[in-house]
């Protein structure tokens, strides 16, 4: 027996000795991490800034705090043992604290086979430091964030938001640049005793937390705000399922303001539908109408094929391509200028003036306008409209494209082409981004793009100036005009095409333009898509240009215009005399000879 005994201590001796001298780091390592836990500490996600520093999304500390319903029992006031009375007096002790009722703490703190239950998300720093002073063991807590966007709905389609579980990012410029807001989570290290609670001066941070950088935006949360509002009540006043405006910096091609009705807000999300989620000024692509005859006729007088004064007949009806084009209301034959065409929004005499200039020449004049092509913005989600090779236009299409159908733009590619125009015919890349700061909290600008030229100084003059009789006595958008600045642009009703239904269905009335037509700052486009209440941009979208654009010239103290012998109605006579027999006699030439 002795000898036995003597045997069976050997083996625990050399047990004893390979764990505690062969094996000792090893064991010691096993130990450690069956009592180590790791923690995630969350990045925060840099800021979101307008053009004027103003916040447009900001992150917070939260807390999520949890609890070990096995410590939880220990939780006693005066000497005890562990049991019932410690989740009773626990539950009691939280619950002003935590919001939440004694029967519900009570509940989760008995939660069956299990040493961690949730108690309370979105818990403020101040709350958690109330509920740390009580001492209860088991209660622990999680670093997280929360999302905030002060300015709500007025930029919901156009920051974007982020999934509120875990803040990664679902849409607009919170998606476009998650990779710099959104930081690098970082890891903690500690140790926990038995009772669940983590060793006092055993943590240790492994990868300290890289919160996201900062960026500001070309956006003015102020031109943001009042384009929101002016378009959200026209929008519900005309029944229209959605509206677009676009403010553009000229000189620039800085976006001032993206606005989009029906829009949400981020801040709750529960509302959200996945029609307002979209921002229809980057993602919606549709056929411009006659808006975009602009470039028609930008085409025409680049290449010398017209000038604005040309006559052009306009015949009730016009047979091309085996179909009879017409204007929108029936007329008797007319007399018109090419300036003329524009003014009255002429879809014949776009025709009459566009069929000149050979079809890829067209097409190229297009592209170069930015359409067919994503912008430089990069937005999540961005369409870049639609535009077919010339190569690959039937007959129909070779016209309707001249007066604005059988493509489709997007609504900062529209409001682009405008601004090119009112720039001297340099087409300025669009931005968004104004910069991002880096470390040190300097803001580091982005890129400026240069500029191409599109159509010469003279073309864009004599377009300007063309685009003034739009908003003219005879023209179509009189509702655009204000009192004592000289307006010019271009009124346009089109086809809406429905990707539901596969075939048209509505319309699209939209206005685009700049004041003063002789040193425009901005251009504002504003869309309004399938209106119940009228057809025509003039009527429907001309309001809202005329408020947003007054506010504008308001806002930046702009003189009104000088008057001049190039002043509204007098600078080209928009119908076509018909005294002079030669005039008169090349342009029935222009219209019989194709």
């Amino acid at each position: 027996m002795f000898i036995a005994v003597l045997f069976v201590f050997s083996l625990f001796a050399a047990q004893l000795l390979r764990i505690q001298a062969f094996d000792a780091s090893a064991t010691q390592a096993a130990a450690l991490s069956k009592r180590s836990i790791k923690m995630h500490t969350p990045a925060m996600r840099g800021q979101i800034l307008d053009t004027n520093g103003q916040v447009l999304a900001d992150s917070v500390e939260r807390f999520t705090v949890s609890a070990d319903p096995v410590a939880i029992q220990c939780y006693v006031k005066v000497k005890g043992e562990c049991g019932w009375q410690g989740v009773y007096q626990a539950a009691a002790d939280l619950s002003p604290r935590l919001g939440l009722d004694v029967a519900r703490l009570t509940t989760l703190f008995t939660t069956p086979d299990t040493r961690y239950v949730i108690v309370a998300k979105d818990v403020t720093p101040g709350e958690w430091r109330q509920i740390q002073a009580l001492g209860v063991p088991g209660i622990a807590a999680e670093r997280t964030s929360k999302r905030l966007y002060p300015t709500s709905m007025a930029l919901g389609q156009l920051v974007g938001f982020v999934n509120q579980t875990d803040q990664t990012a679902a849409g607009g410029i919170e998606l476009m640049l998650d990779g710099t807001l959104a930081g690098k989570a970082g890891t903690t290290v500690a140790e926990r005793a038995q009772n669940g609670a983590v060793i006092p001066g055993s943590q240790r941070v492994d990868q300290p937390a890289l919160d996201g950088r900062n960026v500001k935006l070309t956006i003015d949360s102020d031109i943001q705000w009042y384009t929101q509002n002016a378009l959200a009540k026209q929008v519900t006043a005309v029944k229209a399922e959605t509206g677009t405006a676009v403010v553009l910096e000229v000189a620039t091609g800085k976006i001032r303001a993206a606005a989009s009705y029906p829009t949400f807000d981020p801040n709750d999300l529960s509302k959200a539908t996945k029609e307002s989620l979209r921002n229809h000024a980057f993602q919606d692509a549709f056929e411009p109408g006659s808006t975009g005859k602009l470039m028609t006729m930008a085409a025409a007088l680049e290449h010398g094929v017209v000038t604005p004064d040309t006559g052009v007949i306009v015949p009730n009806r016009l047979p091309r391509a085996g179909m009879k084009f017409k204007d929108h209301e029936d007329h008797e034959t007319e007399y018109l200028t090419a300036t003329g065409v524009i003014a009255k929004s002429s879809n014949i005499g776009t025709i009459l003036v566009g069929e000149r200039v050979p079809p890829a020449q067209m097409e190229k004049t297009y592209r170069s306008f930015g359409v067919g092509q994503r912008t430089e913005v990069g937005f999540a989600g961005e369409s870049k409209g639609a535009l077919e090779k010339s190569s690959s236009w039937n007959d129909p299409q070779r016209y309707t494209v001249l007066f604005g159908q059988g493509y489709a733009v997007t609504a900062v590619q529209a409001a682009s082409v405008f601004a090119t125009v009112a720039n001297g015919g340099i087409r300025m890349p669009l931005s968004l981004i104004e910069g991002t700061y880096n470390d040190s909290g300097t803001l580091v600008p982005a890129p400026a793009g240069a500029g191409s030229r599109v159509i010469s100084v003279p073309t864009a003059t004599q377009l300007s100036r063309m685009l003034e009789e739009v908003t003219g006595q005879d023209g179509t958008a009189s509702d655009a005009r204000i009192e004592g600045y000289r307006v010019a642009g271009k009124t346009g009703t089109a086809d809406r095409y429905d990707e539901r239904l596969q075939r048209y269905n509505g319309f699209t009335a939209s206005f685009i333009g700049y004041a003063p037509a002789e040193k425009p700052k901005y251009v504002v486009a504003v869309f309004i898509h399938k209106p119940q209440a009228g057809m025509f941009g003039g009527a429907l979208a001309g309001p809202v240009f005329n408020q947003v654009m007054t506010y504008l010239l308001e806002r930046e103290n702009t003189p009104p215009s000088r008057p001049s012998a190039l002043d509204y109605h007098v600078w080209a006579d928009k119908r076509l005399s018909t005294d002079d027999p030669d005039v008169l006699s090349d342009a029935r030439a222009r219209r019989d000879g194709l």
